[in-house]
């Protein structure tokens, strides 16, 4: 079982005719440990634009929570959390939070994607530079970062708990205020 969830991890990275070798699966459960070891770290500078053309900056989203969704169009756990994704977005609509959802997914086919399916977050397509400098390798990947800029939970792939400790996050910290 945990073979089949490192190769769900790795379809971004292999053709779906390969057998992942030891040396890949290797790699991506070392980015998995560094990506978890972000906790508490400051989130690294960015300036990303939506598919509607909103640009957003880490200095603009200072004082706010953002939560920061890595995906792509292909990525059946991804698929899977959108609609729990869709309510907690409308359960914090009133909350100063901004939902982003980075891709390495050119513009055409995220907009192929939405055109079918309902994703509330801004989605950021044509990013696989910044998924490689945050060392994203297992998708989804999902950060919580607090208003002073540091991330205060991270979250690898898809589970029946996924959205439920997303939202807890969320809760403490506008608790915290």
């Amino acid at each position: 079982m945990k073979y089949a969830s490192t190769l769900l991890i790795l379809l971004p990275l292999l053709s779906l005719s390969q057998q992942p070798t030891k040396e890949q699966i290797k790699e991506v459960a070392d980015a998995r440990k560094e990506v978890k070891r972000m906790k508490g770290e400051p989130f690294p500078d960015f300036e990303l634009t939506t598919l509607d053309g909103k640009t957003y900056t880490k200095k603009q989203l200072e004082g706010e929570i953002f939560l920061v969704n890595f995906w792509f169009t292909r990525c059946k756990p991804c698929i899977m959390e959108m609609p729990e994704m869709n309510e907690m977005v409308e359960e914090f609509k009133n909350e100063e939070i901004v939902f982003l959802a980075p891709t390495f997914d050119d513009e055409q086919q995220v907009n192929k994607f939405i055109s079918k399916r309902v994703f509330a977050y801004q989605s950021i397509p044509d990013v696989k530079d910044f998924c490689q400098e945050m060392n994203v390798r297992s998708y989804p990947t999902h950060f919580v970062v607090n208003r002073e800029g540091f991330i205060e939970k991270v979250v690898i792939g898809y589970s029946t708990m996924t959205v439920g400790t997303l939202r807890k996050s969320i809760r403490k910290l506008l608790k915290s205020e």
